[in-house]
């Protein structure tokens, strides 16, 4: 401790030692409440992989206490990424989770591939089914409609109108820039 003009100044300024240890020991019982927190062990990210052999399962609660799997929505929807959905979720409903299928989905072939399992220390190919979700909005049968597993990705494709728009606006670009060339190269000639 060291004394200036009557302030008692220890090692980390005018705080005292006791202070400094409750402040501690309220910072760890905080961080021991938050991992006892239901909605800390729904932000966990699952880890699949040989490292998880011997571990007890990993299972994701919702707010209903309704047990959740990941799966992937890649492609042409609103809000791609990876879903924490309740089990006996079906497509549409994971598609509806995403924000729906943008304007240039085509939603008469969605592909849902089914994730590689190891059964019996080999991995079986995975499996690729096609939905043709459009059938479904005509027809309402249910029976399209796959119920999604734990780590299966939904991919869904655009239209190949989508793919001539690019194209022709990629043509249109650099048809722009041709154009500005030969102009340069017109009035660069003009003035000599």
């Amino acid at each position: 401790m060291v004394v200036k003009a009557g302030v008692d100044y220890y090692r980390w300024g005018k705080v005292k030692p006791n202070y400094l240890l409750k402040a501690f020991m309220f910072c760890l019982l905080l961080s021991f409440v938050a991992l006892l927190n239901p909605e800390y062990a729904r932000a966990q990210v699952p880890s699949s992989g040989a490292s998880d052999q011997g571990r007890a399962a990993q299972y994701f609660l919702g707010d209903r206490d309704q047990v959740l799997m990941p799966v992937n929505v890649w492609g042409f929807v609103n809000k791609p990424g990876q879903y924490m959905v309740p089990y006996e979720t079906d497509l549409i409903s994971l598609l509806s989770y995403a924000g729906g299928p943008r304007e240039e989905a085509r939603i008469k072939s969605i592909k849902l591939v089914r994730g590689v399992k190891a059964i019996n220390g080999q991995k079986n190919q995975p499996e690729v089914i096609e939905i043709d979700v459009k059938k479904y909005l005509k027809s309402g049968q249910s029976d399209i409609i796959p119920t999604l597993k734990p780590g299966d990705t939904v991919v869904v494709n655009s239209t190949t109108y989508y793919f001539i728009n690019r194209f022709f606006d990629f043509a249109l670009r650099i048809a722009t820039i041709a154009q500005v060339i030969v102009l340069v190269d017109f009035y660069s000639r003009q003035k000599k």
